[in-house]
This record gives structure tokens, sequence and C-alpha cells, in this order.
């Protein structure tokens, strides 16, 4: 009876200290991670890619649902905590873009005009790309890096 009471007390006790660690290792952060990525060049991939300058709004538009969701799903990640910092600049990085984004979108007209606005914000989004594909690189998440 005692040795019951005993465990039973043990086993509250370890209840009440929040359990275990619910971080993924590293290798199920970077697989989880990597099939986000896959996942969401497939979603991006299937929405074509637009011909004339008119399609571009529409396109856009489309492509920030499916990164919208994606962003979501890595940020909900948790990385061991060697990668936390790593995956913390990953999500603000892609937090940015997706509103360097959104900014665009509200610029364009749907018509030839967005060629020029397509040109003139080209530099700041390749400089973001660039950026965020480091940023994966150095969370060893190379799936996830683009060019």
């Amino acid at each position: 009876m005692r040795r019951g009471l005993i465990l039973l007390g043990a086993l509250a006790l370890l209840a009440g200290c929040g359990g275990g660690d619910d971080r993924l290792s590293a290798k199920d952060y970077r697989a989880k991670a990597s099939q986000i990525c896959s996942e969401t060049q497939r979603e991006t991939n299937a929405l074509g890619r637009p011909k004339r300058t008119s399609e571009f709004k529409v396109f856009l538009a489309r492509g920030l649902k499916v990164t919208d969701r994606s962003l979501q799903r890595f940020s909900a990640l948790k990385p061991p905590k060697d990668l936390q910092d790593e995956h913390d600049a990953i999500v603000a990085g892609e937090r940015e873009a997706q509103e360097q984004l959104r900014s665009l979108s509200t610029k364009l007209h749907g018509d030839s005009r967005d060629l020029a606005v397509l040109r003139q914000v080209q530099p700041q989004l390749s400089k973001i790309g660039d950026e965020t594909n480091a940023r994966y690189r150095a969370a060893g998440l190379t799936a996830c890096a683009q060019g």
C-alpha cells in the first residue's frame, strides 16, 4: 500500500513538472521542414506561370495563399535548441518576403504598367530571396533553398 502511494506521489510530481521536451530532433526537424518545402514547391508549380503581365497579380495572390499556409506550418515546427536561432531567422525572412510581396500586389494594375513595377522591385526581392536561401542552408535545409 505504502509503495503504491509513493508511486502515485512520484507520478503526480512528474506530471506537475511539465513532462518532456516537445522539440524535434535535428533529423526530424530537417525532415519535416524539407517536406513542407517540397509540398510548397509542388503547390506553387501547380499554379503555372503567368504568360502575360496582366496575369501576374492573380498569380501572386494565389502564390501568397500557398506560402501563407506553408509559413504557418513551418513556423509551428519545434526545432532542437541548437537550431532555434536559424529557424527563427528563416521564419523572420519568410515573413519579410511575404510582406514585400503583399506590398507589391497592391502596386500592380493587371496591365502593361506592371512590367515597370516588377522591374523596380526585382532587385529587392532577389536580395531577400538570397538572404532567405542562406538561412535555409545555415540550418542544413538545402532542399528548401532555391537555386
